[in-house]
């Protein structure tokens, strides 16, 4: 409660001020005596204080209580893990920890471990199963496939060959080329490869069908001094010598064509000879011109010496009654 000093007029605020903390002079008429209300705030304010320190009081001792069993117990843990210790450095403790762990280890294995291993093994062994069933469907599909792979591939490689063979009978005028590729024209087992082979025929018939490489040659020969015996002055002995022996094949073709001038006897199984022996594609195209021109014969294609010799079997008698005997 604040009161006001009679003498300065300062508030006090403090209850317990028997004299003004500014003038010193007394707040009251009688110091020794207080008032009722004086009284209650003294009892009051003791009874504060004292209950205060009661209330520090019983802190402190339950703070020294707490701590006294909290020592108490770590004596007592301390005293305790101290004989188990003790208890366990024993040899029988040992023993018979060894013979319950190793009890309970077994135990362990046989109820826990060992069915979890079973199950391990039994899913491993499926897996590995699984796992070479997968890996024999792979080599299977690797084997089917490398072997499209290795078809195609050696399929490739033939249809390059059968170029490679269509260029060499037309720019090397190769019979052994021509006739490789009538083998794989007539060969039913690759209808991709017929085909080709097909079509490079085709390729190399135009190609000679309209050539015109023996374009210019003429036949001639050494005569006695300087003469030269020019080729209309040659028998039609002279012309098969030069076809079937002559060593330049562009004599030979051009005795062939000249071939086809001499309706006589022994000409047409000449020109089949040359036909059927005569390496050289124009050699042969000349000689099939040259019997279709002398016989009368009209073979199906531009090489046809089984043709020509089959009709030649069957209708040389009649011919030759037409045919004139050489001179």
């Amino acid at each position: 409660m604040t009161r006001i000093c009679p003498n300065c007029g300062y508030k006090v605020e403090n209850d317990l001020l028997l004299a003004c903390p500014e003038c010193n002079k007394l707040l009251g008429d009688d110091p020794g005596r207080l008032s009722r209300e004086e009284e209650q705030r003294v009892i009051k304010g003791l009874k504060r204080n004292i209950l205060r320190d009661m209330l520090f009081l019983a802190g402190a001792l339950a703070l020294i209580t707490i701590l006294s069993l909290w020592g108490i117990k770590e004596g007592l843990e301390r005293i305790t893990l101290k004989r188990i210790d003790e208890q366990f450095e024993q040899p029988g403790i040992q023993t018979l920890l060894e013979d319950v762990a190793r009890t309970k280890t077994k135990d362990l294995m046989q109820r826990q471990i060992d069915p979890e291993l079973k199950r391990l093994r039994k899913e491993l062994s499926e897996q590995v199963a699984q796992f070479e069933k997968f890996q024999a469907m792979m080599r299977e599909r690797l084997q089917k496939s490398y072997k499209v792979i290795s078809n195609e591939g050696l399929r490739f490689q033939k249809r390059g060959s059968i170029f490679e063979l269509g260029d060499d009978a037309i720019s090397h005028m190769s019979r052994s080329a021509y006739e490789e590729l009538l083998e794989i024209l007539n060969d039913p087992r690759d209808a991709s490869l017929q085909l080709a082979a097909k079509s490079e025929v085709t390729r190399v018939n135009h190609a000679f069908m309209n050539s015109a490489r023996i374009a210019g040659v003429t036949l001639s020969v050494q005569g006695t001094g300087d003469t030269n015996i020019e080729e209309s002055d040659f028998t039609t002995r002279d012309l098969i010598d030069f076809l079937i022996d002559d060593p330049d094949w562009r004599f030979r073709a051009r005795s062939a064509q000249l071939l086809a001038e001499k309706k006589e006897l022994g000409v047409p199984e000449a020109l089949l000879d040359a036909m059927k022996d005569d390496e050289n594609l124009e050699v042969f195209k000349h000689a099939v011109r040259a019997f279709e021109a002398v016989t009368g014969c009209r073979g199906p294609d531009i090489f046809e010496y089984e043709y020509c010799s089959e009709w030649w079997e069957t209708n040389s008698e009649t011919v030759n009654e037409k045919l004139e005997t050489p001179e």
